[in-house]
């Protein structure tokens, strides 16, 4: 199955609109999707030497999903999160990212992806920014960057944007989302990599990466992935086998840039019948950890 750029733009745009309880009417025809979702409250940690010293709860939200239409070489895979600071809740704090992915074809050899992502441009590079920012008012607007990417086998184009909205916006904002996908109306750069290692598939992206891995449950895995031309190393480590199977499975996770080298921790806890996380914290900064807890529906 092969979809042009603009195609594939509108698999990746169309179910924004459920935000708002509509029908996309993109699923394949006779199947019925297999789809799960959670949303989540955010509280936010400034840490200092690794010693949390400022704690704000209920400071934003976030929800993450997994839908899947068809099998094999039909299979279609929408994977969905996004997150961010509610800036009436968070004193002024405007922080959020938004990442939708389309996957086709068999886990074990996708045929093509596609990513569309939204990210807010964050200056905080020191804990006293972070302390200015929790505590700032919201005014004016902020600086957004918009990430638009394909793979197929043995290749990847993407381009980025920029473009300022309202400081208030949060991640479930449509009209945000919207404007984001317009700047890549105008005369935009895509660059574009091949990728010998990858001939024969499209080289994996991070979210589809990160559920292959928690498929596995297993105590270490590993997997490369390619985001924005760049690529990255995703490593997961879970504890070993015997644990309740009731219990809550903690998965630490670490994200590497091969080329600039630069790391990102995070954790996720899962239930046993879900990849789709019940917790999940990252520590974007030394100095910042953002806890994200599922709330009910």
């Amino acid at each position: 199955m092969k979809f042009s750029r603009r195609g594939f733009s509108g698999f990746l745009l169309a179910p924004l609109f459920r935000l708002n309880g509509q029908s996309t009417g993109n699923g394949v025809a006779g199947a019925a999707p297999r789809a799960t979702s959670r949303t989540y409250r955010a509280d936010a940690v400034i840490l200092l030497l690794g010693i949390p010293i400022f704690r704000r709860a209920g400071v934003g939200g976030g929800q993450a999903s997994l839908e899947e239409t068809g099998e094999g070489a039909s299979l279609r895979r929408t994977l969905f999160f996004a997150a961010g600071s509610d800036p009436k809740r968070a004193h002024g704090l405007s922080r959020l990212g938004w990442i939708r992915e389309v996957v086709l074809g068999p886990d074990s050899a996708p045929s093509e992806a596609a990513y569309f992502g939204v990210l807010t441009s964050s200056p905080e590079e020191s804990l006293e920014h972070a302390r200015q920012s929790v505590d700032a008012s919201p005014s004016g607007r902020s600086t957004f960057s918009a990430v638009n990417g394909r793979n197929s086998a043995g290749h990847s184009t993407s381009a980025v944007t920029h473009f300022e909205f309202s400081a208030g916006a949060i991640w479930s904002d449509r009209g945000l989302i919207e404007q984001a996908q317009s700047t890549f109306h105008d005369n935009v750069t895509w660059r574009e990599t091949s990728w010998p290692n990858s001939p024969n598939q499209a080289p994996p992206t991070f979210l589809f990466q990160l559920a292959t891995l928690l498929k596995q449950r297993s105590r270490r895995a590993a997997a490369r992935y390619v985001y924005n031309e760049q690529e990255y190393q995703l490593e997961l480590e879970a504890p070993d086998a015997g644990r309740d199977p009731k219990a809550l499975l903690p998965v630490r996770g670490k994200i590497r840039n091969l080329r600039t080298r630069n790391e990102t921790l995070f954790r996720v806890w899962l239930e046993s019948s879900s990849i789709v996380p019940v917790r999940f914290e990252v520590q974007p900064r030394s100095f910042l950890r953002l806890t994200f807890e599922a709330v009910p529906a």
